[in-house]
């Protein structure tokens, strides 16, 4: 009987086996696959487009994340602690200083933006009006549709552009977002990648950990450059227009330091509101606002950074220039804002994909 029984198993198990095998063989019809694929992206795109204020948003939070990392990094490294208290102590002390900075020059630095929102259109139109006292300037008037509605739209664009930087609740909502996030990616950076890389291929997780290193790499000597960057403009051209006298020197030095930030764009919008506060005054002066200008830039870019940094992330200024027009028209401000920084991270990823063949991106 026990014979049998093991007779019966094996010829059973034997009889199963081909019905397993036919049923496990069974193949994906590729059209299904790939419409699939085809549905996925698409979505995926139409979900990027609506929400890609907030894409860029999240974007400048790991800007934020990169750059209090690199402040914790150092701390750890310089101070031997651990992680949490080197974070928390750095955080301390930025909140600390920045009140103390508030508290010492907030209410002078306020009164000044203010100032300068009021200034600005009346300087467009002074300076409008002189230009008509001149033949050249008449005929350039001449020229145009009406006189009235070069200096109404004149002063609207640059009060709007003055309207970026100055004020506006939609500003100020922003950096907050970005200033909480970037904050909450920092304490714990390994939680949030490990989520990516979680939702990655096992096959795709070491160039995911590559391309990541490298980004971070980039973008840290970028972020050290711009900062040393603005701080330079900001302190120069602060100092530069105190000593020839033009008024609210230290909100255009803040505005040049922002500036600073966007390159190719930016140094060229600094110029516009100091210039024409200048101008108002007297051309002569106007000049020398341009030719400061024009000084502070050659020597932050020439002497200062390369003596400061020796390792410095230099973009190709045609490249820059394309991503700025490209999210201009997809994003407004802040996409011309943050393409530097997204070009950096591009350029990144693709040094990693296409060693040979990536040499656009040149640090040293």
């Amino acid at each position: 009987m026990r014979r049998r029984h093991i007779i019966n198993r094996r010829v059973l198990g034997s009889a199963s086996a081909p019905t397993f095998k036919v049923t496990s063989g069974k193949r994906r019809n590729p059209a299904i696959a790939l419409l699939l694929l085809a549905v996925g992206l698409v979505l995926s795109l139409a979900v990027a487009w609506l929400g890609r204020l907030v894409l860029l948003l999240l974007f400048a939070a790991v800007v934020v994340a990169i750059l209090l990392t690199s402040i914790v990094d150092w701390a750890m490294a310089k101070l031997k602690l651990g992680r949490r208290l080197a974070f928390a102590m750095i955080l301390l002390a930025t909140s600390s200083i920045t009140l103390f900075a508030l508290w010492i020059s907030g209410p002078n630095i306020v009164a000044q933006f203010a100032s300068l929102q009021t200034d600005l259109p009346q300087a467009v139109q002074q300076s409008v009006e002189r230009v008509s006292g001149y033949s050249w300037g008449r005929w350039a008037l001449e020229h145009w549709s009406s006189y009235s509605q070069l200096s109404s739209s004149f002063s609207y664009a640059i009060t709007r552009v003055g309207g970026i930087v100055l004020s506006a609740a939609s500003l100020l909502a922003g950096l907050f977002i970005i200033g909480f996030l970037g904050l909450y990616l920092a304490a714990e950076p390994e939680v949030y990648f490990s989520g990516i890389r979680r939702v990655t291929p096992q096959r795709y997780r070491s160039t995911l950990n590559a391309c990541a290193l490298n980004v971070v790499h980039i973008l840290r000597s970028w972020i050290l450059a711009q900062m040393l960057s603005m701080v330079a403009i900001g302190v120069l051209v602060t100092l530069g227009l105190w000593g020839l006298g033009v008024p609210l020197a230290g909100s255009l030095g803040i505005i040049a330091a922002l500036m600073t930030f966007i390159p190719n764009v930016g140094p060229i919008l600094s110029v516009f509101p100091a210039a024409l506060i200048a101008f108002a005054i007297s051309p002569g002066k106007g000049l020398l606002v341009v030719l400061l200008f024009m000084l502070v830039h050659f020597l932050e870019g020439n002497v200062i950074t390369p003596l400061i940094q020796r390792r410095i992330v230099r973009l190709p200024p045609a490249l820059t220039l394309t991503v700025q027009l490209l999210l201009a028209v997809i994003a407004g401000p802040l996409g011309v804002a943050l393409a530097a920084p997204l070009t950096a991270a591009a350029m990144g990823v693709f040094q990693v994909l296409f060693p040979p063949d990536t040499d656009f991106l040149s640090i040293g």
